[in-house]
């Protein structure tokens, strides 16, 4: 599970999400003692251990891609935040983890069920983590998400890199399906993809204007879409 720094996009810090297979019960490990004050620090629930429980930074993305690869882990992108924010930092490890947790404990019934009710089951088709983890950021943290895509789309163009801008694009609609339609993803998608000057500055309004919606500031909504229907007549 890995976290982009809001401030710095470069700057990421990662933790490792461990969901043991077979069932623990750590009171069993707790002298009786001591038992009774770590009562309310025993997790209810699956078992699924962040560790380290804070994220810590590490080397790059692409370097934690090569160990989860070699290694075949999953990778759960948490998103931009505030890395400075220990307590909500905290709150999403927590959260994403436990709701990682019982996705795996889900996925494992429902594969029981299946094999004692067919004697050559299908195999079962696997969770789409990345949509979850989209579907639990706020309004302006997919927006800010829609702006790093955007930036990897130009890129993408300007090194005619065919296969990262297929994926960026198609990660920039899977975001696009979790907002409102008023902010015209379909739009910002095209306009992304034009390499033409015009392209890149109606992609920049269009972001300008997801910001805006985020915030909630809609007295700004006028001037951007006045100046965005100029640019698409000149088309």
């Amino acid at each position: 599970m890995y976290f982009t720094a809001a401030a710095e996009a470069e700057q990421v810090v990662a933790s490792y999400v461990v969901v043991p297979p077979i069932s623990m019960d750590l009171a069993k490990y707790i002298p009786p003692m001591f038992a009774s004050q770590m009562a309310a620090m025993i997790p209810s629930g699956p078992s699924v251990f962040p560790l380290p429980p804070f994220p810590e930074p590490v080397e790059s993305l692409a370097w934690l891609r090569r160990i989860a690869d070699a290694r075949d882990d999953d990778v759960l992108d948490g998103g931009r935040v505030n890395i400075a924010d220990p307590q909500h930092l905290l709150m999403l490890v927590t959260d994403l983890a436990g709701e990682y947790g019982r996705l795996y404990t889900a996925h494992v019934e429902q594969l029981s069920h299946e094999s004692a009710a067919a004697t050559d089951p299908e195999p079962l088709p696997g969770v789409d983590v990345d949509n979850l983890l989209i579907s639990m950021l706020s309004e302006s943290e997919k927006v800010g998400r829609l702006a790093k895509l955007t930036g990897t789309v130009r890129y993408a163009l300007e090194g005619d890199d065919g296969a990262l801008l297929a994926e960026a694009v198609a990660d920039m609609e899977r975001v696009g399906r979790h907002l409102p339609q008023q902010y015209r993803i379909a739009e910002l998608v095209r306009a992304a993809q034009d390499p033409d000057p015009r392209g890149g500055r109606l992609g920049e309004l269009l972001l300008q204007r997801c910001f805006k919606l985020a915030a909630e500031e809609y007295a700004a909504l006028e001037a951007l879409d006045l100046e965005i229907r100029e640019l698409q007549d000149r088309a």
